[in-house]
């Protein structure tokens, strides 16, 4: 794939899957080449983020007040926001640390976004961090998801340890536990993050990550996939058509047998293979892949079929159902008909290929149909177009 930054992984995705995801860090030295991200890049990523929002918060010992970096104005009847840019060179000159949670409008975060989704099949939220002084963002803790963290402009510093309370969830942070679950005095890891260098850290693991007296600014992608406990919470919401689970509770003598005929139940359900299939049907159906607009492509009356250059993508992170010859992307389940299987797998295969690669590797499908197909799913948002 032509890309702004192309992350290449120094193991295989089946390697990282069953060895590190959940289980322990990978320091990946130069896993994201080029390097195509300047000042230039975090001055409009910033322009583009909205200052109101608590997504976008400068970090200085504590959180600081919006009023103190942020002012309203009001905009011939429009009242709005902005930066007040003196107040945020201060206190990043200061040691401050600027932050940005799920960022949405920045291009080249949302490819890069997109190709860690892929590695993890998983889908993505993306962060960044912006520091310029020695001061610390946040104490040591733990992060209640997976996080890759990807240094694109100077160096900085993670000291990391093992963790004391094993994949916590989001309700379980540790600044509420620490006390309990406190964080080991001997670091498992002591790393320098280079620019192209990938961190991949499993939830719980504790750690610190300390700016080196330099300007600093990285990325944090956190991955979320679908938990147990989702599934549980899934299966009780369906539990209304079991009468022991609408029946009253009055004493625990008289309402043990019906507890234990809803246990039971329950036991049956979350071990139902159909069930745990349209479960997570439901969890990738509410899942969304950003895909570049492309109105030239599809919009024009004269044109039919996209460019033979055109780079093509599956919107999903999830092949979840290709098995069976079905995906499901950005809502949509695509039944796959065995003549178009072989062309499916091969987007899925090799993310970034081309119009023209599939006429030229699929010999046996008429172009023709080829390009009508991939047309279609491009317009229908199945597939993501890179003209």
């Amino acid at each position: 794939m032509t890309a702004s930054m192309n992350f290449k992984a120094n193991i295989s995705q089946s390697e990282f899957l069953s060895q590190y995801q959940e289980n322990q860090p990978l320091h990946m030295k130069g896993a994201v080449l080029p390097i195509n991200f300047s000042w230039n890049d975090v001055n409009r990523l910033i322009e583009r983020s909205d200052p109101s929002s608590p997504d976008f918060k400068l970090s200085l010992d504590r959180i600081l007040p919006k009023e103190k970096y942020v002012e309203k104005y009001l905009d011939i009847g429009t009242i709005r926001q902005r930066i007040i840019k003196p107040a945020l060179y201060d206190y990043l000159s200061r040691g401050a640390t600027l932050i940005i949670n799920k960022i949405k409008s920045d291009p080249k975060i949302t490819e890069i976004t997109q190709q860690i989704g892929l590695f993890t099949e998983r889908q993505i939220v993306s962060s960044a961090y912006l520091a310029f002084g020695k001061k610390s963002s946040f104490r040591c803790h733990w992060d209640t998801r997976d996080v890759f963290a990807i240094q694109l402009i100077g160096s900085k510093r993670w000291v990391v340890y093992e963790p004391s309370f094993e994949l916590p969830l989001y309700t379980q942070q540790s600044k509420d536990l620490e006390h309990i679950y406190p964080c080991p005095t001997n670091p498992y890891m002591d790393i320098i993050l280079e620019p192209g260098d990938v961190f991949y850290l499993p939830k719980g693991w504790w750690h610190n990550p300390l700016p080196i007296g330099q300007p600093s600014f990285h990325l944090a992608l956190g991955t979320f996939p679908a938990l147990g406990i989702d599934y549980l919470q899934w299966t009780l919401s369906h539990m209304e058509n079991f009468l022991g689970a609408r029946k009253s509770l009055s004493k625990w003598a008289s309402d043990q047998e019906n507890l234990a005929n809803i246990a039971n139940h329950i036991h049956r359900l979350i071990n139902n293979h159909e069930h745990y299939l349209n479960f997570m049907k439901n969890h990738l159906i509410g899942t969304r892949i950003d895909s570049p607009l492309a109105v030239e492509a599809f919009c024009r009356a004269d044109t039919e079929t996209i460019p033979l250059h055109s780079q093509l993508c599956l919107c999903t992170n999830n092949k979840f159902g290709i098995e069976q010859n079905y995906l499901i992307c950005n809502e949509t389940k695509l039944n796959i008909d065995p003549h178009s299987m072989p062309i499916i797998n091969h987007i899925a295969a090799t993310p970034g290929t081309s119009l023209e690669d599939l006429i030229h590797n699929f010999p046996q499908h008429e172009s023709t149909d080829i390009k009508n197909l991939i047309t279609a799913l491009c317009k229908e948002d199945i597939l993501s177009i890179t003209l």
